[in-house]
């Protein structure tokens, strides 16, 4: 895992009791999915936006504060809610938005303990077909772009007041990433980002370690 100031949640033991007692029992077909979302590439790629974010914020303090932060695609939410809850004092309130029903569910489970802390949510819907028009956030965070529409298509009730955090990648022969991105610039645009905060990318070790790839982040608003 790469350095970081950020405070990181190593606690194995709410990793093992959700293995243990919720994934095998319950999800045993999730098994390797539930694993992956705490591969070394998921770890670097959500400190990364953390820090960058931390900074962003930081420079905003005094006109700015992230009380709510809605997470679209948020897959199970084991690596970046703890990274938030740990390192974002200001932040009241996380809605987790994804159509995977089951990775909603065991999120629920895993991330429970957390729920005195901060109010946590969680909505199985499909990103593409929401009408965000009614909805009010802060913070607006994508990690996985390439997997649906241009980011566009997503405009909040506040809109000009979120901030945007953004991450995409190259990857486009992989089936399920239908809007995969060459750089930082092409994400901007295609999110309608007018004002940019950070605009960067990463390069990461595939699975097996022998080919790499791109991961590209911008954090702006419209």
């Amino acid at each position: 895992m790469e350095e970081t100031n950020l405070k990181l949640d190593t606690n194995l033991g709410f990793f093992s009791d959700t293995m243990n007692r919720i994934i095998l029992r319950e999800y045993p077909h999730r098994i390797k999915d539930f694993l992956e979302s705490f591969s070394s590439n998921q770890y670097a790629s959500k400190i990364w936006l953390c820090e960058e974010l931390k900074k962003v914020l930081n420079d905003k303090k005094n006109h700015f504060t992230a009380k709510k932060i809605i997470i679209l695609g948020s897959w199970y939410g084991t690596v970046i809610v703890p990274l938030i809850i740990n390192n974002f004092s200001d932040v009241e309130e996380i809605q987790l938005i994804d159509m995977d029903e089951d990775a909603l569910a065991i999120s629920r489970k895993f991330l429970q303990h957390y729920r005195s802390d901060i109010k946590l949510s969680w909505s199985c819907e499909d990103i593409n077909f929401i009408e965000f028009e009614d909805r009010y956030t802060n913070v607006c965070i994508n990690t996985s772009c390439e997997h649906m529409f241009p980011m566009e298509s997503v405009s909040f009730q506040n809109d000009h007041d979120v901030i945007y955090v953004l991450q995409s990648n190259d990857m486009d022969e992989i089936r399920e990433h239908v809007n995969c991105v060459k750089n930082s610039k092409e994400l901007e645009q295609q999110a309608g980002i007018d004002i940019s905060y950070y605009y960067g990318k990463r390069n990461y070790k595939r699975a097996g370690g022998e080919k790499s790839y791109k991961r590209f982040m911008v954090i702006g608003k419209r």
